[in-house]
């Protein structure tokens, strides 16, 4: 008897045709892919694991410190002091470890960020943390690809805040009030300059998140802060304001998220989705390749693909040193 005739009479199924939503965030996605598309694809897609990742060390502790002073001081309504400091960067420490984030000098940097944090209580640590709503606030929301495939936009504020601006006396280009939402990112590193590629990053990022509060409750947050907790490893500077964050120039930079700001970024968004998303439809073998534009040299030294990638210049050089 044939296969055919032996299952002529079972009933079929019908397969449904299921429509896969994907999630982006700004910073895993967008920023990454813009950033160098075959580190994006090979790392992010693929899911390649880096040997090493040296370079989530020094700011993944920075947040998870700040994350766990806020909860300290929301449980006992007081700031934490010198020794709960630093044992708050050794629990961060061995967290990161058991992850498997390394990292070199750890020594150095453990004593490092704990200088920044006490620095940061001393300059706003009542004020800020008194306004504070939530840490680790998460956005979600469901959006129209515009022509696109739909996606889920996400992303996970570092800081909801009351006005902490307000409480803590800032001079901003707009009047403040206590009852002001604001979101604050936290930044490790020094404020890059102005008009550099990394700054412009940040304002996107800022700006998505304020559209997706928006989507999310229906209005948007008053101004986004990003506060650039690096800025606070300069001693000269530090000694010089005298306990006054109004006297750190550099430390804080304010965003005023407007309609146009806002119509931009998210019109990148979706055609970075769209680009993404193509790239996914290409063959395997001619998905991933490296960009048409220039990588900076961080992104490259970061990335274990640069020895036989076109866009890291010394990668001959490196090949040919011995170990």
């Amino acid at each position: 008897m044939s296969f055919e005739r032996m299952f002529r009479d079972w009933p079929l199924t019908h397969l449904r045709e299921v429509k896969m939503i994907r999630s982006y965030s700004v910073t895993t996605d967008i920023l990454s892919y813009k950033r160098c598309r075959r580190q994006y694809g090979f790392f992010n897609v693929r899911g390649y694991r880096s040997s090493s990742a040296t370079q989530r060390y020094f700011g993944t502790m920075v947040h998870d410190v700040l994350d766990q002073l806020y909860r300290m001081y929301k449980k006992t309504k007081r700031l934490p002091d010198g020794r709960e400091v630093v044992d708050c960067v050794e629990k961060a420490h061995v967290r990161l470890i058991q992850s498997g984030v390394r990292a070199v000098y750890t020594v150095q940097q453990k004593e490092q960020i704990v200088t920044l944090i006490r620095r940061f209580l001393e300059l706003a640590g009542q004020p800020f943390f008194a306004n504070i709503r939530e840490t680790e606030y998460t956005l979600e929301r469901s959006m129209d690809g515009d022509g696109a495939p739909d996606f889920v936009l996400e992303g996970i504020v570092d800081v909801l805040a009351g006005a902490v601006s307000h409480a803590l006396g800032l001079e901003m280009s707009r009047s403040t009030t206590g009852n002001d939402v604001e979101i604050w990112d936290y930044k490790s590193g020094e404020m890059p300059a102005a008009d550099s590629q990394l700054m412009a990053d940040y304002q996107y990022q800022m700006n998505v998140y304020a559209e997706l509060y928006y989507q999310q409750t229906g209005i948007y947050p008053a101004r986004c802060v990003l506060m650039f907790i690096g800025e606070l490893n300069n001693d000269r500077l530090y000694n010089r304001c005298r306990a006054d964050i109004r006297e750190l120039r550099h430390i804080l930079h304010v965003i005023h998220p407007s309609d146009e700001q806002i119509g931009r970024a998210m019109t990148d968004f979706r055609q970075t989705v769209a680009c993404i998303e193509g790239e996914k439809q290409l063959p395997y073998a001619t998905q991933w390749q490296a960009p048409n534009h220039d990588v900076d040299r961080d992104t490259c030294i970061a990335c274990e693909l640069r020895y036989h990638c076109p866009k890291f210049s010394d990668r001959d050089r490196h090949r040919r040193e011995p170990l």
